[in-house]
């Protein structure tokens, strides 16, 4: 059964970079990469009690990502792989998520370290980031266990 499912923009997430070649690929990459989140006055009241987390997860639409593809060779790699076997932003519901480390909320601007979002990203949702939930010991990751390039930016492979 397909279905079209409606999202709402709750904000835009604002960070140094412009276009995907140079970006961060993930947020533990991204050193110190500051910017901010604007949450628009709607969703305000929905922001309380945020501050007290250190780390939060941004989910956003990739809307400059290029046309949804089932296979992709992802940052990393050299070799093909599905596109669920990845985190590639050309999926067929093209939506990202990123754990932030929250810096401070002021009203509905929450500013935020360790970004690897592009500037003016429409933002879906906020989940605040919780140790007990969110940390799974792991045997295998796929892929991922063999030995990785170090590179930590973007190129251009997945742009529109």
């Amino acid at each position: 059964m397909k279905e079209s499912f409606p999202l709402k923009q709750i904000g835009v997430i604002h960070s140094p970079f412009k276009e995907q070649h140079g970006t961060p690929i993930q947020p533990s990459m991204a050193g110190g990469a500051a910017g901010w989140v604007e949450v628009f006055p709607d969703y305000e009241q929905a922001l309380a009690d945020l501050e007290g987390f250190e780390r939060i997860w941004l989910i956003y639409w990739f809307d400059r990502a290029g046309k949804s593809r089932l296979k992709v060779i992802p940052y990393l790699d050299n070799s093909e792989h599905g596109v669920f076997a990845t985190r590639a932003p050309c999926r067929p519901n093209p939506l990202g998520l990123s754990c932030v480390k929250l810096i401070k909320r002021q009203g509905c601007r929450l500013d935020i370290a360790e970004v690897d979002i592009l500037d003016n990203t429409p933002l879906l949702d906020i989940k605040p980031y919780v140790p007990g939930f969110d940390v799974f010991q792991v045997d295998r990751a796929g892929w991922c266990d063999k030995q990785l390039p170090n590179e930590k930016r973007a190129d251009k492979r997945f742009a529109k």
